[in-house]
């Protein structure tokens, strides 16, 4: 909790109310492009100019986490402030806990930090196309969390071997839809 208030402080942000996005997963096909995770964020920033954002990731996931975080900078910038933070590779995994408490929401893929926020009672939203969120998804205080769930586009699916960067079934899902979920979740905290 100390490397965490210690980064918030440096940015300002103590009382910040903070959205988490967590681009990475263990496998490709778990990702959801790195460009609509940059639209869903100035999107949420247009209407809740407040909010700032924490791009969560591991060391491996710096130089992604950072491209999320530059994109949200260059198009939704912060007077005299920084709007986006990538905390991947900064921010020690021991840390984790502490910022999932702190942030008000995660958007993430089928991911570690997925189960973490979920057991600390943070709200996700949950993006699934490949992995089924009935067997891997927020298990319970589902009346907390929002699932977009998608189809898997290519038959068979390779899954964990998805040929492509970024995987299309995941495309499917629509910056709106994100958008929406978090905002009913923003909307539910400032209720």
């Amino acid at each position: 909790a100390a490397a965490l208030s210690a980064a918030l402080a440096e940015r300002g942000w103590q009382q910040a109310s903070i959205v988490a996005l967590q681009p990475g997963a263990s496998t490709m096909s778990r990702r959801w492009p790195r460009s609509r995770f940059i639209r869903a964020a100035v999107q949420l920033a247009q209407a809740h100019p407040d909010l700032r954002f924490v791009v969560s990731g591991s060391p491996a996931e710096a130089v992604l986490c950072q491209e999320v975080a530059a994109g949200i900078e260059a198009a939704a910038p912060l007077a005299g402030g920084v709007r986006a933070w990538a905390s991947a590779g900064q921010l020690p995994l021991i840390a984790l806990p502490a910022l999932m408490q702190h942030a008000h929401l995660l958007v993430t893929g089928d991911t570690g930090p997925m189960h973490l926020a979920v057991t600390l009672g943070t709200p996700v939203v949950a993006l699934f196309a490949v992995s089924d969120p009935a067997r891997s998804g927020p298990g319970y205080d589902l009346d907390k969390h929002l699932v977009i769930r998608k189809w898997r586009t290519c038959d068979p699916c390779f899954s964990k071997n998805c040929p492509y960067a970024e995987p299309i079934c995941m495309d499917n899902i629509t910056v709106d839809e994100v958008v929406a979920a978090a905002a009913t979740i923003l909307a539910r905290k400032n209720a």
